[in-house]
């Protein structure tokens, strides 16, 4: 099992599944372990802060790349033949984002690419059964790519474009540097996007937890990526 794999199997710091076994992890040092009382406690004590910090949206925001602006939006959507999304992290965002897409340039082939959870949430947001072509034969993000390598490279997919998640999209654009795959990019915001001013940026929230979690792993997916050669 790939380091990669073990992060992804364990969740990444800022997941609820981390955060229970950090808990154990500290519970089993305090009273399974007398000795390491202390230890434990700190330890608890460490992980709560660190949660607390991770769920402020002004740390979300400095760990994880800021959404596109709109006149990014406007170069990206101009005339396309093919809308292929990617499957990962904020599926609410990037169903929401490959309607509007969808909607303001009317290509004749929707690919999904990976897991097809989001199959039925966009066809039920208004894409035609008829123009969706589920790809699921890809799971890790390098199987996503490689399929949209073979893809684009067939001839037949005209002018392209690729939504994923604004926190995958640094890893998907190295990949599609290193392969030279013409596809425009399109970043699709989170799920839940966290605060970026006033005094609410400094209020905890779940959201910004979800954010800074998937940003981490991402940072950690990016550096594993470069260290084994994949992109540059």
């Amino acid at each position: 099992m790939t380091p990669l794999a073990v992060l992804k199997a364990i969740d990444a710091p800022g997941s609820l599944l981390f955060l229970a076994l950090c808990i154990a992890l500290g519970l089993a040092l305090t009273y399974l372990w007398p000795r390491n009382r202390r230890l434990g406690m700190g330890w608890l004590l460490a992980v709560g802060a660190a949660y607390l910090v991770l769920a402020l949206p002004c740390v979300a925001n400095v760990i994880a790349p800021p959404p596109a602006s709109r006149a990014e939006d406007a170069d990206a959507w101009s005339r396309l033949d093919t809308l292929i999304v990617l499957d990962g992290d904020n599926r609410d965002g990037r169903v929401r984002q490959a309607v509007k897409v969808f909607s303001a340039t009317s290509p004749r082939t929707v690919w999904l690419v990976g897991n097809l959870w989001m199959l039925d949430p966009l066809q039920k947001a208004g894409i035609p059964w008829a123009r969706l072509k589920p790809d699921e034969d890809a799971p890790t993000t390098l199987d996503q790519l490689t399929h949209v390598g073979d893809l684009v490279a067939h001839g037949e997919s005209g002018r392209t474009a690729l939504i994923a998640s604004r926190l995958q999209m640094p890893r998907v654009a190295a990949l599609v540097a290193t392969r030279h795959v013409s596809v425009v990019l399109i970043a699709s915001p989170a799920d839940s996007e966290p605060a970026t001013t006033g005094v609410w940026q400094f209020v905890p929230t779940y959201g910004a937890l979800s954010v800074s979690r998937d940003a981490l792993y991402e940072h950690a997916a990016l550096a594993y990526y470069r260290w084994q050669g994949w992109v540059r």
